[in-house]
């Protein structure tokens, strides 16, 4: 009996920052690929994408185990910078598991000069640029030799494909000649968007911009379209599913010549208003009769890129602003009652901190906004400011999310304090806790994630749930000073299996005798952080507290009114911990101040 390719495709979601329900994780490239390769190549494999319960929630030991008895001949990760180095862990620890089992690669992450990447010794190929035809050829390839599966290196040249093995590039690809290859995986059942709530929905592949901070451009050589009838068709989908957004995922929504007729379409699917739309546009060139049709097809929120007002950072990310078309269409947008999320980078090369900090205030005093994003630069893989990254004077981090560190005029100490600054003037936290203070309570971080409660003082428990990617350790004790290594013990338990998951450790001192001295705490903090860092360790390393330092956290707290030992047990404790309350102790409008910190990092 002939055998049958068996491939698990897994795209891996952004790790929440703390306690927090996944959303937005939809695996629209694996359906992409999955759909092309069985219903356009006619490949003869069994694809299975792996489930969002699994790919959204689960901790990275759950991850490989579910994959590890799938018994698959291949398994593709895609992936971007929120969870390349988690897919390579994975990849790796498969390999040493089942070191038959076969892994490719795809996604922004894989370009030739992203290295540490398509080097890394626990893929066997990538796919480099537009995947899906690639793909297709790989697993042609698999069906017809199995050989190759076992050798490798011996594959032949597939063009867009990197053979890690061989050390050999198969070339670049022809772009595919539209969407409409692609364009069903809703309505073909590949993907439900009931799960996320949300159809993405990709009408243009390609831009015709070319922003050096940006890697998108490169991968295409002209813009591809979905025809009209499957775009509606789509839209129809939604509106039946009954779900309540469609994002539209062009990567500039007005690029196109045919802006307005297409805001008719969009506005023709979706004539009862049942779901919303959203999507990214360049202000410039929005005018009346566009705002009040996006209204009426139920645009309820855009974003869009100022990026900076200085003019050499303009000139070097090529990207120019007219200063007063986009004020005209930003109040056009808004005028029509659709909401405005306005971005801004800080450490763009050219730019100083006075022309940064011009760029806070126009936008702050113009209101041109409903609300304001500001973003480090990232210096991403295959985009101009990495290949030019020397001459431009950039320093960034080797691993995602590549935070720039400094720039030829500006400090890695002034960048931390204009993003600070940014938040202080727009009176927000860009990355804030997802469980605030105010609802801090045992219950809601189970709801929200995996959770240990573990006593100390007690026997150990016997069974315990799987860590998923947003874990909690609940620690109680009658004595807790002198008992970091006994809370470490635990937190070694999580971390040294799921080195990738979100982890809070709350040491609950409601009903203990003795509290954990500082150094007990530090202790504590410190286990947390000298290994390996994670996404979110890396994303935080540069920026000044107070505020998360990376994907652990640790808590001091107590359901009991603290009341006049509230101010010396925050100055014991914090930093590293942070000291909370239960909401029904805690006195409105109190505001508590945090000392500077080391979170351990190293940028």
């Amino acid at each position: 009996m002939r055998h049958v390719l068996k491939v698990v495709l897994v795209q891996l979601p952004i790790p929440p920052l703390g306690p927090e329900i996944i959303r937005g994780n939809v695996p629209l490239a694996p359906a992409y690929l999955k759909h092309y390769a069985r219903r356009v190549a006619g490949v003869g494999a069994e694809i299975e994408i792996l489930p969002a319960d699994l790919a959204d929630r689960a901790g990275d030991a759950l991850l490989l185990r579910e994959l590890s008895q799938r018994d698959a001949d291949l398994i593709g990760f895609s992936c971007y910078l929120w969870n390349v180095e988690r897919s390579l862990w994975l990849a790796e620890r498969l390999k040493e598991q089942q070191p038959e089992v076969r892994v490719v690669i795809g996604g922004p992450e894989v370009t030739l000069d992203n290295t540490w990447v398509v080097e890394h010794p626990a893929i066997d190929w990538a796919v480099v640029g537009e995947g899906e035809a690639t793909f297709a050829d790989l697993l042609n390839a698999l069906t017809a030799d199995h050989r190759w599966l076992q050798h490798p290196g011996d594959l032949p040249p597939i063009p867009g494909l990197w053979n890690r093995a061989a050390r050999s590039y198969g070339g670049v690809r022809p772009q595919l000649p539209s969407l409409n290859e692609v364009g069903r995986v809703y309505l073909d059942g590949i993907l439900d968007p009931r799960w996320h709530d949300t159809l993405f929905l990709e009408t243009i592949r390609g831009c015709l911009f070319q922003c050096a901070f940006c890697f998108y451009p490169k991968n295409f050589e002209g813009l591809r379209f979905m025809d009209d009838n499957l775009v509606l068709a789509n839209l129809d989908l939604a509106h039946q599913a009954g779900i309540s957004e469609v994002f539209l995922l062009d990567p500039t929504l007005n690029q196109r010549r045919d802006f307005l007729t297409f805001l008719e379409l969009l506005a023709r699917g979706n004539p009862e208003r049942r779901f919303s739309y959203s999507a990214e546009l360049r202000a410039e060139g929005i005018r009346p009769e566009h705002a009040a049709i996006m209204k009426a097809a139920n645009f309820t929120e855009v974003e869009l890129g100022l990026q900076s007002v200085g003019r050499d950072a303009q000139e070097l990310m090529r990207r120019r602003v007219n200063r007063e078309a986009f004020e005209e269409g930003v109040r056009t947008l808004l005028g029509a009652g659709i909401r405005v999320r306005a971005d801004l980078i800080v450490g763009l090369p050219g730019d100083t901190a006075e022309t940064i900090r011009q760029g806070f205030h126009y936008l702050l005093s113009s209101g041109l906004y409903s609300e304001p994003q500001v973003f480090r630069l990232s210096v991403l893989p295959g985009t101009e400011f990495r290949l030019r990254s020397k001459e431009l004077g950039l320093d960034y981090q080797p691993h995602p999310p590549y935070h720039v560190l400094g720039t030829s005029k500006l400090s890695i100490v002034e960048i931390a304090c204009l993003m600070r600054e940014a938040e202080i003037l727009f009176r927000t936290q860009f990355d804030p806790w997802p469980v605030s203070e105010e609802e801090f309570s045992p219950t809601i971080l189970q709801q929200r994630g995996s959770f240990w409660e573990i006593d100390l003082d007690g026997p150990q428990p016997t069974e315990l749930p799987d860590v998923q990617i947003a874990h909690t350790l609940w620690i109680k004790a009658q004595h807790f000073e002198g008992r970091a290594n006994d809370v470490r013990y635990w937190t070694d338990r999580v971390i040294n299996e799921n080195p990738h998951v979100t982890l809070w450790i709350v040491l609950d001192i409601s009903d203990a005798q003795t509290l954990p001295k500082a150094d007990d705490v530090e202790t504590i903090f410190r286990a947390c952080y000298d290994r390996a860092h994670s996404y979110w360790d890396w994303y935080f390393a540069p920026e000044l507290p107070p505020g998360p330092s990376g994907a652990k956290r640790v808590v001091v707290y107590s359901s009991r009114s603290l009341q006049g030992r509230r101010g010396w047990l925050d100055r014991r404790f914090s930093p590293p911990a942070d000291l909370i309350e239960a909401p029904e102790c805690r006195t409105t409008g109190r505001r508590r101040r945090r000392k500077p910190r080391d979170s351990g990092n190293q940028s």
